[in-house]
């Protein structure tokens, strides 16, 4: 992975992923690229007064981004790392979607103590781009880019994207476990899986677990026992109309999980 992307938003969490951008481009000498996307101002016309207010929202939002990129920037140039900057006017995710295109990761928020808004970014990236989406929730600590990581394999094609998109990661893991929970039949089972990372000198202890309340709990509590820097997981297997109704194990683990996750669809 040589160009992280890195969406500057001015929320609690900002210092926590661009610390975990920080490290992970040390580790795989990588490119940082940040992207400060500024929203439009929305309001409702109504002449002249309207025009003003949406005049003055554009200023505001424009001096709390340049002091933000000020401070970043600052501090940037003292990590000796391989930065650039950007910034663009437009809706967040239209615009990470374009930039994502030339880039081999994107790093964005999620888990408890987010109001939805930057889980909603994640679900919506994971989807429409062809590379990994790493989630650091607010309150984690810096990504560990060489901690234990676990995989959560059904044998499904999502699965099966994150755990080759995944790979520059998972190699740098000082432990892989693959896991599965209750595994039915599969045309791709776990074992499978266990052998393709065999190939790419990536040593996977593969298990099945059983599910406790629901595969999403089941698969928290696995990762908190062996102490997993990241969750490895296929985004979205089930349409996310389909989530969004019923619930589901993404939009579960978006909104709850206190551990990392690296998504791919």
């Amino acid at each position: 992975m040589k160009t992280i992307l890195l969406p500057i938003i001015g929320d609690s969490g900002m210092e926590g992923r661009l610390q975990s951008a920080l490290a992970l481009a040390r580790d795989q000498k990588a490119h940082l690229s940040c992207a400060q996307i500024l929203p439009l101002p929305y309001v409702l016309w109504a002449g002249e007064a309207s025009g003003m207010t949406y005049g003055l929202m554009l200023r505001d939002a424009e001096g709390a981004a340049k002091d933000r990129r000020t401070e970043i920037e600052a501090r940037l140039s003292k990590e000796g790392a391989s930065w650039d900057w950007y910034v663009r006017t437009g809706d967040l995710v239209s615009e990470l979607i374009l930039a994502a295109r030339l880039a081999d990761i994107v790093i964005v928020g999620s888990g408890p103590g987010d109001d939805g808004k930057l889980s909603h970014v994640a679900a919506d990236l994971s989807i429409h781009i062809p590379i990994p989406v790493l989630t650091i929730p607010n309150n984690a600590p810096v990504f560990d880019t060489t901690g234990p990581m676990l995989i959560a394999w059904n044998g499904s094609a999502e699965a099966a994207n994150a755990l080759r998109n995944g790979l520059p990661l998972i190699s740098r893991a000082s432990k892989v476990h693959l896991v599965t929970v209750d595994e039915a039949s599969s045309e791709f089972p776990a074992e499978d899986a266990g052998v393709f990372l065999s190939r790419h000198e990536i040593h996977a202890e593969v298990r099945e677990i059983t599910e406790k309340t629901s595969i999403e709990e089941t698969l928290e509590s696995a990762a908190r026992d062996i102490g997993a820097s990241c969750i490895v997981m296929g985004a979205y297997g089930h349409s996310r109309t389909r989530e969004m109704i019923f619930g589901g194990v993404t939009r579960h683990m978006l909104q709850n999980s206190a551990i990392p996750l690296l998504l791919s669809h």
